[in-house]
């Protein structure tokens, strides 16, 4: 049976298993939020990052062949590959590199478990085909794990089990540095289960345990970026533009670290602003003659709550939730990392609220009631907020599919609409290629990022 023909008869009886079994844990919820309880009240993190002292050490007016905006995962995945190309760039970025969405993910690099339940099957293989090359490229940002996946019933054991060797033993066989046996998938034992605090007192039964990738997401964009000979302005607001003929020709810049002006030319340009693409656009380029300001993104954000370990809590948690959100318990770095919501918000800074908050200590009390969330000291907390490609329907059930959109009416303007962390490097591969009509072959897979720490 060949692998394409394997396939296609696995998503049919997933398809099936999923429809009729997947819904047994959309249950009510089995314990009441404490009302009188006030959830912690924390500072989001200011953005843009206030600069550091040191001067820029780049001059005050360059030529290159592109110019890059954002300076988050895929403006970083994209300097790279334009020097495996032997191409000449800059990267722009109002505050420091990494320093926005990209350092607020949920840190994993993986195919995507949930979209096992709306089927989104390429979207999984290409995730996990990218979790395998990260492995490769960044050994030393990688970290393997066995998460578990808890279920309440026999029947979504079954569906579990049909849905998770699906994705590691089919689509998810290939894992470089991953050792049999250490890390023990599939059925979890009874008596290692009914020992973590989070079994005791919940709906759960049992668990499948699948593999995935820890990661560090900001130490994964630096690394890109000191793979890269790009010339780096970082903390620099772009002022204004140069247009001729209805093409993008130079940034001025101003250095937010002491006020010194610089200018940026480059033949093409490339925006990478994330979940600032609308309003940045719209605020450069406005009243120009022909630009359209439709809404080309919807944003989501979603909050990470770092709390105090919790004795007994040794292996990740991923719990699927109605509505498809996944309620994740990662323990990490000597702290519990926990998430996430689901907010459509209008900015690309989104802080964390109250609600949020609440939404999140509920879900954690609904599912593993025995720990007392609440009490535990909450050492930090972010919000990364999700750009979607602009598509009807809740935000909870859209892709996170990329897509490469020129700018018109500049004929060698890219926007970079969409992505994730897993899929950044596969986007700007793609990329790279198309605007320089240069392949750099099997490199962009193969060849070792450079360290940055």
């Amino acid at each position: 049976m060949t692998m394409r023909r394997a396939t296609r008869n696995w998503t049919i009886f997933l398809k099936q298993i999923w429809l009729d079994f997947s819904h047994l844990d959309d249950r009510v919820s089995c314990c009441l939020v404490d009302p009188s309880v006030e959830p912690i009240k924390m500072q989001h993190p200011p953005w843009p990052e206030q600069p550091p002292p040191a001067k820029a050490s780049v001059s005050s007016s360059a030529r290159v062949d592109v110019g890059i905006v954002g300076g988050g995962i895929h403006g970083a995945a994209l300097a790279r590959e334009l020097t495996l190309r032997g191409i000449s760039s800059a990267i722009v970025d109002v505050s420091g590199f990494g320093s926005g969405t990209s350092q607020w993910s949920t840190k994993l690099l993986h195919g995507g478990i949930r979209y096992l339940k709306t089927f989104d099957f390429q979207q999984i293989r290409q995730g996990l085909m990218e979790r395998a090359t990260w492995m490769q490229i960044a050994p030393h940002r990688c970290q393997w794990e066995a998460f578990w996946m808890p279920h309440s019933r026999f029947f979504t054991r079954l569906a579990h089990e049909a849905a998770i060797t699906f994705y590691d033993s089919i689509l998810g066989r290939n894992r470089p540095g991953w050792v049999k046996g250490e890390l023990p998938l599939g059925s979890v034992d009874k008596t290692r289960f009914e020992a973590d605090p989070r079994s005791i007192g919940s709906c759960y039964r049992g668990a499948i345990a699948y593999a995935d990738l820890l990661t560090q997401d900001r130490g994964l964009t630096l690394d890109l970026l000191a793979s890269s000979d790009a010339l780096r302005y970082d903390f620099h607001t772009v002022d204004r533009w140069d247009i001729r003929l209805n093409g993008v020709v130079g940034a001025h810049l101003t250095d937010r670290r002491d006020g010194t002006k610089r200018e940026l030319i480059a033949g093409k340009w490339v925006y990478a602003l994330g979940p600032w693409n609308d309003a940045t656009i719209q605020q450069w380029f406005g009243s120009h003659p022909g630009f359209d300001p439709c809404q080309r993104l919807r944003l989501s954000a979603g909050i990470h709550l770092w709390l105090e370990a919790v004795e007994g809590c040794e292996v990740p948690w991923t719990i699927q939730r109605r509505g498809g959100r996944v309620v994740f318990v990662i323990p990490r770095d000597g702290m519990l990392h926990v998430g996430t919501t689901e907010r459509e918000v209008n900015e690309g800074y989104a802080g964390v609220v109250d609600s949020e908050r609440e939404e999140l200590y509920s879900a954690l009390e609904e599912e593993m009631p025995n720990i007392k969330w609440r009490t535990l000291n909450v050492i930090k907390e972010d919000s990364g907020v999700r750009p979607l490609v602009l598509r009807p329907g809740n935000t909870q059930r859209l892709s996170r599919r990329a897509r490469l959109e020129p700018l018109a009416p500049f004929a060698n303007v890219t926007l970079v609409l969409g992505g994730k962390l897993t899929t950044a490097r596969r986007l700007m591969n793609e990329l790279a290629t198309r605007i320089t009509g240069i392949s750099c072959g099997a490199a962009s897979e193969t060849q070792k990022l450079c360290n940055s720490d």
